[in-house]
């Protein structure tokens, strides 16, 4: 038993900091030709903090027919996370399709910018995880 105390009290603190919250949840909804609407809450930021850890954005997408959603940012990782299902195409070379079927996950590295479109006739609903280093 005190084995398993000294193993918790030792590695606590790691586990502790290893977890990244998340510094902003929203929810976004894509129309065309270019209009979006979002709404939700922002963590602040600690003083410090800002440049030794990674930031991590969750936005709840809905992307209308015929929409468009540019990349968030040119310095960060994205993961789309399929709710409903769809397809989206990816406008900016290699031009393919985005599959999002529900619960499936896709990396959108940043070395290759997107611009995701809605091509179908019914909406494509998916969460946008961001991970800015």
């Amino acid at each position: 038993m005190r084995v398993l105390v000294f193993l918790v009290a030792l590695c606590g603190p790691a586990i502790a900091t290893a977890q990244i919250m998340s510094s902003l949840n929203l929810n976004c909804t894509v129309v065309a030709p270019n209009g979006m609407g979002c709404n939700g809450i922002g963590a602040p930021e600690t003083k410090g903090e800002e440049k030794k850890l990674p930031k991590l954005f969750i936005t709840h997408f809905i992307i209308e027919p015929g929409a468009a959603l540019d990349q968030p940012g040119s310095s960060s990782d994205c993961l789309l996370v399929g709710i409903n299902g769809g397809d989206l195409m990816n406008e900016n070379a290699p031009f393919l399709h985005v599959y999002l079927a529900k619960d499936s996950v896709v990396l959108m590295p940043r070395e290759q910018p997107f611009r995701l479109r809605n091509r179908g006739s019914a909406t494509v609903e998916f969460r946008l995880i961001e991970i800015q280093r």
